[in-house]
């Protein structure tokens, strides 16, 4: 890959994060919510403190914090300190919460379908691994010395 084609490869990817961003934040715009409030709506359908969130969305606690607290002045989530760590919190959907995150996996369901319309599956299937290969190199933290 030359470096007009990896600088193109980071503008695609640029715009597939923007194009999810506003997909996903105008299905519940009524809500007014941040794309990192979208990744805190989410996380909280399978996992319940900031800390998860943090890394099942691959963002800093400090960012998921900020996002709880506005999450929570809208009366989209509950806290309550962790029984099991005190330093802890569990985080949990109201009902406005639940609908809205309900609301954002119907849009994700929405956008990947939107998304891969037309591809084959094999594509879709080297696509994946390459993109997961990317990520593998650039999160190991000793990379060659003239590669990275």
């Amino acid at each position: 890959m030359n470096v007009k084609q990896g600088k193109g490869l980071i503008a695609s990817c640029r715009t597939l994060l923007r194009l999810y961003n506003e997909y996903v934040t105008q299905a519940v715009s009524e809500y007014t919510l941040s794309p990192n409030e979208v990744a805190v709506l989410s996380g909280l359908q399978t996992v319940s403190t900031a800390s998860a969130i943090a890394k099942d969305a691959d963002v800093s606690k400090a960012l998921v914090s900020r996002s709880v607290k506005s999450l929570k002045e809208k009366g989209l989530i509950k806290v309550d300190i962790s029984a099991i760590d005190k330093r802890e919190q569990d985080l949990s959907l109201t009902q406005d919460g639940l609908r809205v995150a309900q609301t954002i996996e119907e849009a994700n369901a929405r956008f990947i379908a939107d998304m891969i319309r037309g591809n084959e599956d094999k594509g879709l299937e080297i696509t994946c691994l390459t993109l997961a290969l990317f990520i593998k190199n650039l999160s190991w933290g000793g990379r060659d010395e003239g590669n990275g």
